[in-house]
């Protein structure tokens, strides 16, 4: 029985055949990617046109999972001349709950120099009145009894004006219908809802902020995953704990072990943004069908990789996911 069947919100009914994905994204972006060879400061770069795509990490969530398969819903507050682009290409791809807002949606900004790194423009994005978090809690929790989701998943940054405890309150929501919980933030929000998650995929940083401890390298995170899975059962909360180490692949503490994923060799390294969003995309996408963990690990290694392989609007595209999948290991590293 896939992960969370149990958990749904009509008991004795037939799980969907289809994983459902509800995320909610107080901050959305629009993403422009730029990447060139030898950028330099003060002086002009011409360069190749940008990649412009919709983005926030609960976008590229929900756009990785109906690539791989799932069902996904995105609720999401919109503004402003920004608002109105992104807004008009998640409704053509037919994922999105929008809720109205008087600020500017932000837009995100990546200048890539593919000989030496990236520089990420991340603004923090508008203020929500408190009509508006209001307005913006209630869509998600109408959504959350519409789709019958088998996992709710919180992504991003917190909007000015929302409460730490926001992305709580609709985990609290997401465990009464059924289904489970998965915080994908950091810092305050993250700690504020871990607790209750179903699902935690933090990255190595997110991780050594939330507990306190390093999280750097494989044994690390390794060490860390394994105490966020035991967290969830000292809270009464079946856990499935990762931790992303971004170009050295993920660990995974799940029940009968923890395990352990290099990241496969890629034919092109573009832009990484996505990546762990795709990663845990394909993570629930993956429990929910019932896979064990060295699958589930796997796969979602391979989304994440296959974001560095794609173009144009698109973040991921499910042949490339597929065939990096052939090419991972996946090893226990503890029973």
């Amino acid at each position: 029985m896939p992960f969370g069947a149990a958990q749904t919100q009509h008991p004795g009914s037939p799980v969907p055949e289809t994983p459902r994905i509800l995320a909610i994204t107080p901050n959305p972006s629009l993403d422009i990617l730029f990447a060139s060879d030898g950028l330099v400061w003060n002086d002009a770069n011409r360069v190749p046109n940008p990649r412009i795509r919709p983005g926030g990490q609960g976008v590229n969530l929900a756009r990785a999972a109906r690539t791989l398969g799932a069902d996904a819903l995105v609720v999401a507050p919109f503004g402003g001349s920004v608002g109105e682009v992104l807004e008009g290409a998640l409704r053509a791809e037919g994922i999105l709950r929008a809720v109205p807002i008087g600020g500017q949606t932000r837009v995100f900004v990546e200048a890539r120099d593919t000989s030496a790194g990236s520089l990420l423009l991340n603004p923090r994005g508008p203020e929500l009145s408190a009509g508006e978090a209001r307005a913006l809690e209630a869509a998600a929790r109408e959504a959350i009894s519409e789709l019958r989701p088998h996992f709710v998943a919180c992504c991003g940054s917190l909007a000015p004006g929302l409460p730490v405890d926001f992305y709580a309150r609709i985990g609290a929501a997401a465990r009464a219908a059924g289904a489970g919980f998965v915080p994908d933030c950091d810092g305050a929000a993250l700690a504020a809802s871990a607790a209750s998650a179903t699902v935690l995929a933090p990255n190595r940083h997110e991780a050594g902020r939330l507990l306190g401890e390093p999280a750097e390298t494989v044994e690390e995170a390794a060490a860390a995953a394994a105490r966020l899975a035991r967290s969830g059962a000292a809270s009464g909360v079946a856990r499935w704990a990762a931790v992303k180490l971004g170009a050295e692949g993920a660990v995974l503490a799940a029940p009968g072990g923890v395990w352990a994923c290099a990241a496969p060799p890629v034919p092109r390294a573009g832009s990484a943004v996505g990546a762990g969003d795709a990663f845990l995309a394909a993570m629930l996408v993956a429990l929910a069908e019932g896979r064990d963990a060295p699958e589930v690990l796997g796969r979602a290694v391979a989304a994440g990789s296959a974001v560095l392989v794609g173009e144009g609007t698109q973040m991921i595209e499910a042949g490339d996911a597929r065939a990096l999948t052939r090419l991972v290991q996946v090893t226990l590293q503890a029973g």
